[in-house]
Formats: C-alpha cells, structure tokens, sequence
C-alpha cells in the first residue's frame, strides 16, 4: 500500500485533517500532529521552509496515531486483523522482487526536504519516518527506523541503538576499514513501514513486508548494485557513513523522556531521489504514532515466542510502558509455572521489555485498567513478583540513573538495569476474582 493511497483511504473514512494554508516547518506544522495525536492523520499542503521558500513537498503524518487509523490505511477492517497479518508474516514471507523505481535522481539537498522542528530543547530538526535500508553479509535485507539531524547540507548525523543491526553493520564496516553503503526511504509503503518497525533482526524485512502486503515488496537499485529501497517510495537519500566519523546526537524527546546526547555515526548523503508530486513522511516524537510503531509490531514476536511454553490468547504492549518496555500477556493456564516461564520467553523476544504481566484469558489485555486490577486482585507480592536483577534493558529507560557527589562535582551514576515479571492469574477461587460480564454490555 503506497503512502499516498495510505492517505486517501484515510480521508475517506474522514481521519484525515487537511491543512491549506502555509505552514512553517518549525514548531507550527508539528502543533497540528500534537492537536490531532491519537485522533487522526495529518496532511499539511503547504509547507513553508525555514529559509522562507515554499517546499513542493505535502507532508503527511500520524498514519499510526491510532490503531484504528494504521489499519484503515492498510485497507483493513478492524485492527484484529491487522495482527493476524503482522503474525502471519513471521512465517510466511515474499521476497522482495525488482521493479522499475516510481522515485527519480534530482539535484535536492538536505536544506530542500521540510524537516521538522518539533518541540522546544531540541539542538535542530528532525527527520523522523526515516527507514534506514542495506543488505546484510548473509543476502537479507535490513530495514529499520532511525533519527536523523542535518549538520550540513549533505551530512545527517543518525542514532544507531548499541547491539542493533545498523549497528553492528557499522562496527563490521568500520573494523575492516570500508564504509557502509545505505539507502533511507521516507514516505515508505505501509507494510514496509510496519515490518521496519518490528525487531525480528534474523529475519529479511523486506520479505516481512511482503508478507504483510501478500505480495512482493517491489525493490529498485539506487544506482549501486549492493544499495537498493522500496520502489514505492516517496523520497530516497543514497549515501554512506564512513569510518570513524561521529558527530553529537541529541537531546531527543523519546517516548520515556528525553533521550541524552551521544556521539553517533554520520551518514554523508550523495543522492535525494524523489516521486512527482511527493509526500514527506513523519512521526510526531513521543506522540502516540511513535509509540504505536515501536510496540504494536512487537507483540507478534512475543506472541509466537511465548506460544512455545503456553497457549496465548492475546499480548499488547500497554500504555503506561508508552508501548515498549510493559507487555500485558493473557494465556490459558495449565501448569502453574506457565506464567513465568511465559515472562521469561517474551523478555527473550524484546530485550527492551522492562515489566511483563502475565494475566489469565478472561482479563483483556488491551483494556489496561482491567490488567492493573488483575494484578491488584490476583498476584502475591512475595510469590507472584518475579525480579531479574543485573539484566539490561532499554536505552530510553533512565530510571537508573542516580546523580551523586563525588569530590564536590555531581556525577551521574547508571545503574545495573532489572526486569520483572508479574504472575497476574488465578490461584485461588475463580468465583472470589471473576470479572462481572453483562451479555448485552460488552468490554470487548
């Protein structure tokens, strides 16, 4: 599904917001994704650059902002069935196959692409929908969401999470002295935008996206025979990021608060491809797109991992983990170790997971209320509260740092990071805990 046919599906249904007038890049168009966050999509038409020139660019955002709507823009009818075809393509996958690109080579540079200035305290704008794309040693395609600041008219400097794929591409390239050539797609089609999301790293994600779709994603080479992107893609950028150079990144508001400022590795842009008439993608940061894009891809994995100790009959990532780091798991339970064995197997599916409540079939996992009082209800706090301690967890998580005095000067001390995992189901009267169901009121 193309973005721009993404768009009109969602304007039929009426959760797209149409903005007319010009726009600035800084802060204003960013204001019309934070009035409608969680309502609807965003189309602003006439975006206005910071130099003062108008951008040929429409830019578009919050497809995700709800489940609702990113199902809709797939041409679905309920979210239900959105997972069973994110779930389904776990396993059953297309390779992407070679197509005439829709996207032409032009003489663009970053200055020309409305990127986004989205709230007060960050160092500069943002590119944020981009999907940074390369072929793996073993044949598979990478494709993942990273962050991008301009530094220059043709440098972006990107965060690249320690211990994922881009990452450890780059430190492969980087040891053999070579630099590492990507691709970035912005405007992506949807099942693409959605398998990028999701952290199945040993698998191909082009090839997840096909499964989403139900048909090849259609790949076109962006003239170098080892750098390839979607063929539907708005916007393209070629380019490569060279051994050793690191530039600082940050601050960045996160979905757990502002993310701290690194060094990280700077990606030189040799060549902006781009569609007649081009949308330009974005995210609203810590808004709920991007949280629906970091945890609604995960839970399939977590699902088809914890199937293998227990019979799950639904995951979801929860709010109040701003949709990463709490998972809410309902099983049928039949041994009364399930529970924590099935904790322990979605913590191995997403490493980033920092609480995970395990809760029996008749609690709904999406109704989150619900879970906490299952947890108030069900659980023990000396038997049913299981701690990981010394287990890493996720960068975005700073509940571990500490500010202390050393010699007069305030330092600030990390923590070794923990994990828990809640035993949230029954083990005593059914009838004591049973949740009151009215057959013509459904909490569905």
């Amino acid at each position: 599904m193309e973005l721009r046919e993404a768009t009109r599906l969602l304007s039929d249904e009426n959760l797209l917001e149409v903005f007319k007038d010009p726009a600035s890049v800084d802060y204003e168009i960013a204001s019309y994704l934070i009035r409608l966050d969680g309502k609807k999509a965003v189309l602003v038409e006439r975006p206005v650059l910071r130099d003062g020139r108008s951008s040929f660019f429409k830019i578009v955002g919050g497809i995700a902002t709800s489940r609702e709507t990113l199902a809709v823009s797939m041409g679905l009818r309920s979210v239900r069935e959105l997972k069973n075809i994110m779930k389904k393509s776990l396993k059953e996958g297309k390779n992407p196959i070679e197509s005439s690109p829709l996207w032409r080579e032009t003489d663009l540079t970053l200055r020309d692409l409305p990127i986004l200035r989205h709230y007060l305290g960050e160092p500069g704008p943002y590119m944020t929908a981009s999907i940074v794309i390369f072929r793996k040693e073993n044949g598979m395609f990478s494709a993942s969401y990273h962050r991008m600041m301009p530094i220059s008219d043709d440098k972006l400097v990107l965060r690249a999470v320690e211990g994922r794929a881009l990452n450890r591409a780059i430190e492969r390239s980087w040891g053999f002295g070579k630099e590492l050539r990507v691709a970035v797609s912005i405007g992506s089609p949807i099942e693409v935008a959605i398998a990028s999301a999701m952290p199945a790293e040993d698998r191909d994600k082009l090839s997840i996206a096909g499964g989403i779709a139900g048909e090849p994603v259609k790949i076109s080479e962006c003239g170098d025979p080892e750098v390839w992107a979607p063929s539907e893609a708005e916007i393209v950028l070629v380019g490569r990021i060279k051994p050793g150079e690191l530039a600082p990144e940050g601050p960045f508001y996160e979905i757990l608060g502002k993310d701290v400022v690194r060094m990280q590795p700077v990606l030189s842009v040799d060549s902006i491809y781009v569609r007649d008439d081009p949308f330009y993608q974005v995210i609203l940061p810590a808004g709920m797109e991007h949280q629906i894009l970091m945890g609604l891809p995960v839970e399939p994995l977590i699902e088809e991992r914890v199937s293998e100790v227990a019979d799950v009959v639904d995951v979801a990532m929860t709010p109040a983990g701003a949709g990463w780091v709490e998972a809410a798991i309902s099983i049928r339970k039949k041994q009364e170790d399930q529970p924590a064995l099935a904790g322990l197997m979605a913590i191995s599916a997403h490493k980033s997971l920092k609480r995970v409540i395990v809760v029996d079939e008749d609690v709904d996992v999406t109704n989150y209320l619900e879970v906490m009082r299952a947890v108030i209800q069900r659980a023990h706090i000396p038997d049913d509260y299981k701690m990981l301690s010394g287990v890493r967890g996720s960068s975005l998580d700073h509940s571990n740092l500490r500010e202390v005095t050393v010699d007069g000067k305030k330092v600030l001390l990390r923590l070794p990071q923990g994990k828990m995992i809640i035993d949230a189901t029954l083990k005593g009267p059914k009838e004591l805990m049973e949740i009151p169901r009215n057959p013509y009121a459904s909490t569905k």
